[in-house]
């Protein structure tokens, strides 16, 4: 470990260690008071300066908005393309098949469809 990683490492664990301190006094005090507020204001202060910090030494960009991309990924369901229409039409009888497969088609299930459409008329 270098010494620029060991004094990164000291500096996030001397602000974890404020942080949890503000915490832990933020919970002796009560809701509304000014004590509370105080403690409020030393975290956001705190979470300020660290990352002021971090960006001045370079462990993270000044603009999330810059430093972030947008990107597209499709994501094709065929497995592979077909060169012709037979093999299109082929494929899709493939996938519907698979794609049907563990629903009641049978002719017992169609027939208690029928019954049953015909009572709820």
């Amino acid at each position: 470990m270098t010494n620029e990683q060991k004094r990164i490492r000291k500096m996030q664990k001397s602000y974890r260690d404020a942080r949890k301190q503000i915490r832990t006094a933020l919970a002796e005090c009560r809701i509304g008071t000014a004590v509370h507020l105080q403690h409020i204001r030393a975290l956001s202060d705190l979470d300020a300066q660290e990352r002021s910090e971090s960006i001045a030494l370079g462990l993270e960009p000044a603009n999330l908005g810059n430093a972030m991309r947008t990107e597209f990924l499709y994501v094709s369901f065929v497995s592979h393309c077909p060169a012709n229409r037979e093999e299109l039409e082929e494929l899709l009888k493939v996938q519907a098949v698979k794609a049907t497969k563990g629903l009641n088609y049978s002719e017992q299930d169609e027939t208690i469809r029928q019954q049953l459409g015909a009572d709820f008329k």
